[in-house]
């Protein structure tokens, strides 16, 4: 018996194999069928897919054979790696390199071998797929042929299986890194939202106090420089739910011009500071209903409108809106907004879109946190829509949205509250003093809810941890409670459940910094009525009491 020799490349050979992380594992039908095939086209009882490491040869796919591996010093095999063609052995009792070699005289009694190296890059041979007989025979060309083709389709396997093996670990590591970033802006966005509460809340709470005007001017600017930094959280987490898909296209019917009526009252106030013209040109007809997703048009309305305001220092800035109607309910929403800022020069604007891409304008001493623009590019590719950008340095930009919806015209009736925007002259009646809890460990929170209630003169108990607020809601009797999540003792979601089957029992507000969808809606589902988001917006929160008052006179 002889033994062969290792191959030249051996070291090479060994760390090709051991990288496509395939020795001891489980028996794969891909591999089986191949082996199977194989044994019928040769019409042989045994077929292998041999692969030979240091010391054995073990069989990825054994059909006909019981065992998995045998020593290499035996192995039939660690010949056939040698060479680049086929190698035959029509009767290994009558070879000399085998005929005393126990794999022959006794079982499996390999009389006739065929083995087809499987070789990466035509120089590594990692093994064999070969065909065992125990009887001396030949093979004709066609069986030679579709032995050799078998044989590549065996290396193409074992590629394919280490590829996908790569992109399952690379899948895996995606996702949690993405589980990881989304918990880290979940985290940050609570960690900001609660500070910023107090810092919005007590801001409007001194604008309402007689105050010399410069003072007032200073509280103005702590309060647009805490909305910049809410508008930058509420924008890392739209991007960041858009960019892994977890953006839900939520489509519904609405009314188009409720939004624009808010978005006029809005900006008209924020250019007025900067002593610019806001015009809106709402071509539509004011019973225009959309079907689309309210929330993405808004966000591309507001954030081309804020980006005009915030690099335009002299002129106007003009939203257009109009609808093309293709068929009696198919149609493009078309939005142009355009302002008579510093223009973009042509290698900028190919970036534009680019998240973080923080462009600056020539003379404009303004940078934002370039996510708007992307999430108006993310956003219309969710809309399958588009934008376009014209522009002209020192004389201004156009950008122009083309949104395809479905439309439908109805009559509406509208009051001195248009729109649904509340009047904060108007405030909501109820029929009895309400009798309200407000819970919360941060004090300043809890002052800033009590100054936006108390033009109602609402009976206000205040409790600062989840003990005595579950304690409170089970022994006395309220209209409303209003409840902070996380809280020292017992959380918020806890408080709602372990009241659910209480009579009578309050109306919940669910008053947080955590505002990622997902925990918006594991909040909801705890048993809250109402979810407000800190920091509070006022015209939110009586907007929410005016149901109130509707539905609990």
């Amino acid at each position: 018996m002889m033994i062969a020799p290792l191959p030249k490349n051996e070291t090479a050979r060994l760390s090709a194999l051991k990288g496509l992380e395939i020795l001891d594992t489980p028996e794969e039908e891909m591999f089986d069928e191949i082996t199977k095939l194989a044994s019928m086209i040769c019409n042989v009882p045994i077929s292998l897919v041999s692969l030979i490491d240091e010391t054995r040869q073990w069989f990825k796919s054994h059909h006909g054979l019981d065992t998995r591996e045998t020593p290499r010093s035996l192995a039939f095999c660690s010949h056939a790696i040698l060479g680049d063609e086929l190698f035959v052995v029509p009767n290994a009792k009558l070879d000399p390199r085998f005929k005393n070699n126990p794999l022959v005289n006794e079982p499996p009694n390999v009389i006739f071998y065929a083995g087809i190296p499987l070789a990466l890059d035509d120089h590594i041979k990692l093994g064999t797929l070969c065909v065992i007989d125990n009887k001396p025979r030949e093979l004709n060309e066609n069986q030679i042929q579709m032995l050799r083709l078998l044989g590549k389709q065996t290396i193409r396997l074992l590629e394919m299986r280490k590829a996908t093996e790569r992109l399952e670990i690379e899948k895996l590591s995606a996702e949690r890194a993405t589980a990881a970033k989304r918990d880290f802006i979940a985290a940050i966005s609570h960690d900001i939202r609660n500070p910023l509460n107090s810092l919005l809340g007590m801001s409007e709470m001194i604008r309402e106090t007689d105050l010399d005007p410069t003072i007032l001017g200073y509280v103005d600017h702590i309060k647009n420089a805490g909305e910049v930094i809410l508008h930058l959280v509420n924008d890392t987490i739209e991007i960041s739910r858009l960019e892994e898909n977890a953006s839900v296209s939520n489509l519904e019917w609405f009314e188009l011009y409720q939004c624009l009526h808010i978005l006029d009252s809005f900006f008209k106030t924020e250019t007025r500071r900067k002593q610019l013209e806001f015009k809106l040109q709402n071509f539509t007809n004011q019973n225009l209903l959309i079907h689309s997703d309210k929330r993405k048009i808004e966000k591309i309305l507001w954030n081309l409108t804020s980006n005009a305001v915030k690099f335009t220092n002299n002129g106007e800035i003009t939203c257009s809106v109009s609808l093309e109607t293709k068929t009696n309910e198919n149609g493009l929403l078309l939005i142009e907004v355009k302002d008579t800022g510093p223009g973009i020069s042509p290698e900028v604007k190919d970036k534009l879109f680019q998240k973080y891409n923080q462009f600056v304008p020539e003379g404009c001493g303004i940078s934002g946190s370039g996510l708007g623009l992307s999430i108006v590019k993310l956003s219309l590719e969710e809309l399958e829509g588009t934008v376009k950008v014209e522009s002209k340095l020192g004389e201004g930009s156009t950008f122009k949205v083309s949104i395809p919806i479905v439309w439908k015209l109805e009559e509406k009736n509208r009051n001195s509250s248009a729109a649904g925007v509340t009047n904060l002259n108007q405030l909501p009646k109820f029929s009895k003093q309400q009798k309200v809890l407000i819970a919360d460990d941060n004090d300043l929170n809890r002052k800033v809810l009590k100054s936006y209630l108390k033009p109602f003169g609402f009976e206000i108990k205040e409790t600062s941890n989840g003990l005595d607020t579950e304690r409170e809601l089970l022994n006395s009797l309220y209209d409303i409670a209003f409840l902070d999540i996380e809280m020292p003792g017992k959380h918020g979601t806890e408080i709602a459940k372990g009241i659910s089957g209480k009579p009578n029992r309050p109306v919940l507000f669910a008053c947080t910094g955590l505002c990622m969808p997902e925990e918006k809606e594991q909040i909801l589902n705890s048993g809250f009525e109402y979810f407000m988001p800190k920091p509070y917006l006022k015209e939110e929160l009586y907007a929410h009491l005016t149901d109130i008052a509707k539905k609990h006179p």
